[in-house]
């Protein structure tokens, strides 16, 4: 099996079908969250997709860790700085798209009471909070999606080694993320897929992984921590 085929293989393998899911699941559903859904279902399929890319990366692309996501020249101290300045973009971002974006696509969904129910569970349980706050943000969300987003990136940009080809990876790897996040309504998917473009151009740059995932889980978990103090 050549490289082409055996990169093409772990994409189909490990981000196609999961991704197309939960596009499926979100545009079938009603939107709602239940507490399984929020802290079960993120370890359980996103814990257990991080094994099957770390095997994939180690015997299919028969690469180690480092080679694949972390191959960039940097230190932990380094790594925390840039996490937090990317989450700093983050939410300058987010604010300058609630004054465009988000008026110019409104979303004209009425507020999801089961999504506010589930958090005011959460949030009356300190072992659900620690929970979530623990493993579900920082391995569930935050390592599983930049493991996800990164493996995409590095086996398409294996198939074929162009500088033109490598930025149109990053485009439809960040669409596809996007698409992931229909459920945040048109508005928020291409939110979500205009950070991805951000951080793969980092990435693309500086190949440096933890930065990814320190900013992923700071972002989610302070928006996560407002949203318990508006509903509380």
């Amino acid at each position: 099996m050549n490289l082409t085929t055996r990169n093409l293989l772990a994409v189909a393998i490990a981000i196609l079908p999961v991704n197309i899911f939960m596009i499926w699941y979100r545009l079938s559903g009603d939107g709602s969250f239940t507490p399984s859904e929020m802290l079960i279902y993120p370890l359980v399929i996103g814990g257990g997709l991080c094994i099957v890319i770390f095997l994939l990366n180690k015997y299919l692309l028969k690469a180690n860790f480092t080679e694949t996501f972390n191959e960039g020249q940097g230190n932990w101290m380094t790594d925390i700085l840039v996490g937090l300045g990317l989450a700093v973009i983050y939410f300058a971002m987010f604010y300058v798209e609630r004054q465009t974006l988000y008026q110019w696509i409104p979303n004209n969904q009425p507020p999801n009471d089961d999504l506010f129910n589930t958090i005011r569970e959460i949030a009356g349980d300190p072992l659900l909070m620690l929970v979530w706050f623990g493993p579900v943000l920082w391995i569930g969300v935050a390592l599983f999606e930049e493991l996800s987003r990164v493996f995409m990136l590095k086996c398409l940009w294996n198939v074929k080694e162009d500088r033109v080809w490598e930025v149109v990876v990053i485009f439809l790897t960040s669409a596809l993320i996007g698409m992931a996040h229909i459920y945040q309504g048109t508005a928020g998917a291409i939110s979500i897929g205009l950070k991805s473009v951000v951080v793969c151009f980092y990435f693309y740059r500086y190949r440096r992984f933890l930065p990814l995932v320190i900013s992923h889980a700071l972002y989610d978990g302070l928006q996560f921590a407002v949203l318990l103090v508006q509903i509380g």
